[in-house]
Formats: structure tokens, sequence, C-alpha cells
């Protein structure tokens, strides 16, 4: 299709809701969205107020051709993106590809002699299903302790009473009841399946009110054996089933979402929360977080869960951030499972508490994922692909220059090895060739001093260099390298700027702040994706080398403050300052040290001691 026939197309979008494909040149879908307005939506990716989306400017070109699917409410458009999105898995969508489901535990209350099994398929069969258990050893727990003290039945065939058959094995080890051969009464063995809802449930106290009661009249009854069963099962109940943790005090379901964002990754943290209790917990990782919003992310985690499938739902989604398609969640629940659901953005109270539970979670599981040698190789890789660089960037070397009014010039030099600091390597300059203000100068002295020692002791050479700074200083450092021979060709050099850009809001424009790269022999600057694992590398490595040469110049500043302040006194010379700081180290000592202790210093005359004294003395009282 020709630009002239996609502007056409352009032209005539309804304004009405649906879903929109974008194609390639090969007619494969590579984008699939929804929309309440099709027209004004699909149209918004061609202007020119997107340009500073890294998507959006990345997914335009590739558009070669588009179609649309009208449909009567935005619930309906949720539905079928969902399914296009998971049926076609197009380029620029989010895709979650852990397919995973979670076990529930499904009590089939329609039959005369209900079952309890442990499934992963959630069928509309009159059964209550409990869950979800993300950890399957935790539901195989619970299991174990019901089946233990309350024994349903675990056969498969159909009991309504007309027939009877043969006791099973489960019956001579007393792990059922025998409703097959009719050894236990339909309206006992229902009343064990009461507790059985109340403990999934999470009905805790009333359930152990219900077996208190029966404890007590089987021993009024002198039925001790019975009643010493009962009391085993209160405390299996206590003791191992109600160690989930209370999250709250209202005793509702409730799923709980938070994101946390990390080197160019995120995590969303969800909270499955039953009856006031924390069920279970799970994240959903994302590797390429920063081609997408906050809300896509999460919303990508909401079809995930609660689209187009039959789980049971809670009573409340409490989300992080506002979502403009969380109301038409809520149509969907209603209008395809006649439920209904409350998706809120809690600003305080308990509900705030929770959605903080949730991202302290994350940050915690975040930082887990981003601690193993795999999360430093992937950070790695993408910084290579996103700066063309010619190796992996293992070891980095990195410089900042340090100066204010042209004084005390000094310079830092911070090492990166495998996406870590590497202290020990770290090293400072000061300034030795000039005096003034002059980055250009200090820089070009410290490359040299550098990499001439460096050559000089056969040491590794960096796979990256990093200067702080745009063209101009990059340009005088790749001329240094070169002239002390460094082969450009073995390694990379790149510079790290800052600049500032214009961007729509609304109608009005904004400035907008935002870091980019450049490389020796390119003409345009590598513009630097907020939130991107490249830019967070960068910037770590940028401000911990700012942060070690401000901390050389304010100590090289104390010195020399020191040291104006002692050539004021009598007697007192460039020697003798010396060998004051060298054995007291700092003002405050030396002004404390009494006539005695400074004339021990060798160097150091009882009358220079006395002028000392009375030198601290004089400027104590004029202060």
């Amino acid at each position: 299709m020709s630009q002239a026939d996609l502007e056409e197309k352009l032209q005539q979008l309804p304004d009405q809701p649906g879903i929109y494909k974008f194609f390639s040149s090969g007619k494969k879908i590579i984008y699939v969205g929804k929309a309440k307005n099709l027209k004004n939506r699909v149209r918004s990716y061609f202007m020119d107020s997107n340009r500073w989306d890294f998507r959006i400017r990345n997914l335009v070109p590739n558009i070669k051709n588009l179609e649309w699917i009208i449909t009567h409410t935005e619930a309906e458009a949720l539905i079928l993106e969902d399914q296009l999105i998971k049926t076609h898995h197009p380029k620029y969508n989010i895709q979650l590809k852990d397919d995973k489901s979670y076990p529930y535990f499904k009590l089939s209350v329609s039959e005369m002699y209900p079952r309890l099994t442990l499934v992963r398929e959630i069928i509309k069969d009159g059964s209550v299903y409990f869950g979800p258990y993300v950890a399957a050893g935790q539901a195989r727990i619970v299991r174990k302790v019901i089946n233990r003290f309350f024994p349903l039945r675990q056969s498969k065939m159909d009991l309504d009473g007309s027939k009877l058959y043969k006791p099973c094995l489960n019956y001579q080890m007393n792990r059922c009841l025998a409703p097959c051969a009719g050894k236990v009464e339909v309206e006992f063995y229902q009343n064990m399946v009461n507790q059985v809802h109340h403990l999934l449930k999470g009905n805790y106290d009333e359930l152990i009110r219900e077996l208190r009661t029966e404890m007590e009249l089987y021993a009024a009854d002198m039925k001790f054996e019975e009643a010493a069963k009962t009391r085993d099962c209160i405390k299996a109940v206590t003791g191992t089933l109600q160690k989930q943790r209370v999250v709250s005090k209202q005793k509702i379901d409730r799923d709980v979402l938070a994101l946390v964002r990390k080197s160019g990754f995120a995590l969303i943290q969800v909270l499955f929360i039953r009856s006031g209790y924390l069920l279970s917990d799970d994240s959903f990782f994302f590797k390429k977080a920063e081609l997408y919003t906050d809300q896509e992310l999460i919303r990508s985690v909401l079809s995930k869960l609660y689209v187009s499938n039959a789980k049971p739902l809670p009573k409340e989604i409490l989300l992080p951030i506002l979502d403009e398609n969380a109301s038409m969640l809520e149509d969907y629940v209603q209008l395809k499972r006649e439920e209904r659901i409350k998706i809120l953005t809690p600003v305080r109270g308990e509900k705030k508490d929770l959605i903080k539970m949730a991202e302290k979670n994350g940050w915690h599981a975040i930082a887990l994922l981003m601690s193993s040698a795999n999360a430093d190789e992937l950070v790695l890789n993408e910084v290579q692909k996103n700066l063309k660089l010619k190796k992996l960037p293992v070891r980095v070397e990195c410089f900042d220059i340090s100066n204010i009014s042209g004084t005390n010039n000094v310079a830092s030099m911070v090492v990166w090895n495998h996406n870590q600091a590497e202290k020990k390597s770290y090293r400072k300059y000061k300034i030795k060739s000039f005096e003034g203000a002059n980055d250009y100068a200090a820089m070009e002295e410290v490359l040299t001093r550098r990499y001439i020692r460096l050559l000089a002791e056969e040491q590794m050479i960096p796979d990256l260099i990093i200067i702080d700074g745009g063209k101009g200083q990059l340009s005088s450092a790749v001329k240094v390298l070169q002239d002390a021979g460094i082969d450009l060709d073995q390694l990379d050099v790149i510079g790290l700027a800052k600049g500032r850009s214009e961007k729509r809001a609304g109608i009005e424009k904004e400035i907008e702040d935002y870091e980019y790269v450049v490389k020796p022999n390119r003409k345009n600057e590598i513009p630097l994706r907020k939130n991107s694992a490249t830019l967070y590398f960068l910037q770590r490595i940028r401000d911990e080398a700012h942060r070690f040469a401000i901390t050389f110049h304010r100590k090289l500043r104390g010195k020399s403050s020191i040291k104006s302040i002692l050539t004021d006194i009598s007697g007192i010379g460039a020697k003798k300052r010396k060998t004051l700081l060298t054995h007291f180290s700092s003002l405050v000592k030396i002004q404390a040290a009494e006539v005695e202790d400074l004339q021990a210093i060798k160097g150091i005359s009882l009358t220079d001691a006395q002028n000392i004294k009375i030198f601290f003395r004089n400027r104590k009282d004029n202060h």
C-alpha cells in the first residue's frame, strides 16, 4: 500500500469504538490497539507531537497498512484486542510470554456428596473455587490437612444415593467416610463440606467456634476419641492454616497491584488477599519496560488476570495509578460475567497501605532478579545493542573534571566491571599543567597520564571509555588517545551529554531535559530513552565519577583553606605548615594542641608554639 493509500484510509476512520490493526510491508500484524474513538486514536500516531515517544517513532515508519473493526462498546473492544494480541503476538504490543496458570481448589457443591480437587482450569459447572494459590506447594499443604481432618470423598463416580458401592481403600485408612457405601448421612457430610468452605474462605474464627462446640458435644456424650480428633483438627487449623498474614480489617477479597522500575526493567507485584488474609502473591517481570508507559504495563497484567477467562474475581482491584481503562474493565466484567468489581486508586488509609506493601515486595523481587549475573548480562547486551558498540562493555572507565572558579582543578576516573563498581581501581588526579578553568585541557592531561602509563605497564585496555561532555570534549579525548597509541578499533569512546527539547503537552509546549550519547565519526547524537537500561547504566557510572571528583575537590579545598590560615602565623613557613598538617591532619586539632604538644614536634620551636597559640586565641576573640 502506498503512502497516499494509507493517508486515504486515515481519512475514512470512523469516530466509533473498536480495535485497529497496523500491518508491516509483509502483511504481518505488528500492533493491535483499542479505542473509544477510532478516528482520533489512530490519527494521533501520525502527529508531530509524538516524535519524542521512542516506541511510536519506531512503529510509525513500519506501518504500511491498517484495518479496523467497529464494536458496540469499549468493553467489547477490550475483549477483541486481548484475543488478537494472544493470537498474533504483534511485535510492538507488550508480550507477557509467561503462560502460567494458578492452582485453585474446586468444591463441587452441586453434587449430593461434594468432592474437593486441585485444578488449574475453571469451568462454570456450579462448583465453588478458592484461590489462587501461586505456590503449588502451599496448596498441597492445605489439601493434606483437609484430607486428614475433613475426609471428603475422592472418587469421581456420580453418587445420588440410589446405588451403593463397596468402600475403597481410603475408607479402610480413615481418609474417607464412604458415602458411596451409605456409611455417612447426607446432613453430617454436608456439615463437613460447610467447614471446608469456611476454612478455604478464610473464615477461621467461625470454623474454630463450630469445631469447639462439636468437641464439647463429643466430650459430653463420652465420645472421647472423636473429641480428641476434633481437638487435633483445631490445632491444625490454628497452627498450620491460620499462619496466613492478616493484612486487612475488612473481610473482603482484594487484588493489589504495584509497579516498580529499575535499570530499564519493570516488575508488577500482585497481592491476592482473600477475606482479609494474604493468600498468595505473584510478580510479572518486563525486560524492555522503557518502551511502555506505567499504564500500558499495568493494563497488560490486568488483561492477563481478568480478561477472557473464568477465574474467580475479587470484589476490589487496587491500582497504584489511575487508569483510563478501569471503567472499561468494570463494564466488561458486568457484561460478560454478570459480576461487579470495583477498580480503585487509593490515596490514603488502609488501601493505600496495601499498595505500599505490594510495592515493598516488588522492590525486593526486582532486586533479586537484578542481582543475578544473568541480569547484568542482559544490561550489558542492551547497552551494546543500543549504542552499537564494538564490544560488550564489560570493563568501563569514566572521567570527570571538577573545579570552582578555576581553583583546585582535579579529575576522577571510576571503573565499572561486569556492571558493578570496582572501587579499588578508582583514580584521582590533580591537574598540574595549568591554572584556571579549562575542562578541555584538564581532560587532555588526565587521559594522557592515564593511558600512557596504562600502555607502559601493559595493563588491561577498557572496552568502553566514557567522557562527561559533548562533541567538543569527545573530539579532544579521541585525539589524546590516538596520540598515546591507543587503537580505537579495539575499544569504544563515547561522550555523555545533556540537552533540552520541546514537547507538546496539551496545547502549550514544555521544555524537557534529556541525555544523549555522541560517538566519533557519527554526525547524529544517540538519544537515550527514559527509564531505559542504557540510560540507567551510563548515569550510574557518570554520577559516581562526578561524586568521586567532587569529594576529592572538597578535600583539597579544605586543605587549601587550612594552609591559607596557617600562612598568617608569624614564623610559620611552608615547611612548618606541612609538618603541622602531617602531624595533626586538621585545623581543629592544631588549634586544640597545647604549647608542649606543639613544641614536641620536630622543627617547631618554643617561639613557634607560642605564636601558634597566641594566633588562635586572638582569632577566637575576634570571632
